[in-house]
């Protein structure tokens, strides 16, 4: 009996892990725009009901006035914020060619310091190291001339992304109205489709969910917000070009689980260094310095350990969702192994509980 409900408990862990994995890839691309539309009809909830018992006005109008300023404040942070990010990316752009020139220095230095290693390496290793070595730089299909391709290849992914965004957002916008304008209608019938004998532990999940996956959330922004401060006060200080678009390039970067602002900041130092700028990559590196220290001083306190995942679980997380959804899987499945991990607290039994004392 004890060996047939062991198996039955991890049958149901396999299933509900399983289960986790295929609403991740196959229904979240689709429920995601009406989830945040949910969550953000939750948020004006307070402002809808308080605004209705000052005025009397209809509930529908209520909110639809809520959700209209919540959407003209954000809009117009972000207009703002996209604006300069276009203009820096704009000027940029015609930089790029001639700041691609410029690696051709650096380049032959990192081809020569290379072949020389590749000198000292056993004959058959040698050779193919030093084919790949001469592939790598070789003319115009070499570092530059990818870089170029990649940029353009990157560029052209947004532009085609574009049709998909709109829809994603007019979504998301009309079924925040909906949702926030019949709010208890929605809470109410949600409520009826869960059994009775459920509904306290549903409750409990969903607090629990609501708290783990909301402070994950917010300590990400917290620390994405620090990032971009740190790098573009730094950038600033350097003197050196577009330092909002690489701050907000950076903090995204940074945000990633297994990679960091030292993605960018430390070959942007070397190559400084290469280049003869000493100055620039000492303060490059020690922007990173920075960038990684307050974080690593952050993070701690603000995630938490109760929220935070095993690594050998974040790790695992992100290597399924890369191999299912590519770089969207880096995000959205350790959130989904955070909602797991939830789930699995409440509804199995502790050991230490099973056992006793």
């Amino acid at each position: 009996m004890a060996d047939l409900a062991r198996f039955k408990r991890y049958a149901g862990i396999c299933a509900l892990v399983l289960g986790a994995i295929l609403a991740v890839v196959f229904l979240l691309p689709i429920a995601l725009p009406f989830l945040i539309g949910y969550a953000l009809a939750r948020c004006v909830e307070r402002p809808v009901t308080l605004l209705q018992q000052r005025t009397g006005l209809k509930r529908w109008l209520c909110s639809g006035l809520c959700m209209l300023l919540l959407f003209l404040l954000a809009g117009g942070g972000l207009f703002l914020l996209i604006r300069q990010l276009i203009r820096e990316v704009s000027s940029f752009s015609e930089q790029l060619p001639e700041l691609l020139s410029g690696l051709a220095a650096p380049a032959e230095q990192v081809q020569s310091w290379l072949t020389e290693l590749a000198s000292r390496a056993p004959d058959g290793f040698g050779i193919a190291l030093q084919n790949w070595i001469d592939s790598l730089f070789d003319g115009s299909s070499g570092l530059p001339g990818r870089l170029t391709a990649r940029l353009f290849s990157f560029a052209a992914k947004i532009v085609a992304a574009l049709p998909d965004l709109f829809l994603f957002v007019l979504t998301l916008v009309l079924s925040s109205f909906m949702f926030s304008a019949n709010l208890p209608a929605t809470r109410a019938a949600i409520a009826k489709l869960i059994p009775q004998k459920w509904q306290r532990k549903a409750q409990q999940l969903l607090s629990q969910l609501r708290t783990a996956l909301g402070g994950w959330l917010k300590a990400q922004a917290m620390l994405m917000g620090v990032t971009f401060l740190v790098v573009t006060a730094g950038l600033m200080v350097l003197q050196l070009g577009y330092p909002l678009l690489f701050g907000a390039l950076i903090a995204l970067i940074d945000a990633l689980p297994l990679l960091g602002a030292g993605v960018i900041l430390i070959p942007w130092s070397l190559l400084s260094f290469l280049r003869g700028a000493n100055r620039c990559a000492i303060g490059l590196i020690l922007v990173y310095g920075a960038a990684a220290l307050i974080r690593s001083a952050l993070e701690p306190k603000l995630i938490g350990k109760q929220i935070g995942l095993h690594p050998i679980l974040t790790l695992a997380a992100m290597y399924a969702g890369y191999r299912l959804m590519g770089l969207a899987g880096l995000i959205l499945f350790p959130i989904a192994a955070i909602l797991l991990q939830q789930v699995l607290k409440l509804t199995l039994p502790h050991r230490s509980e099973g056992q006793g004392g």
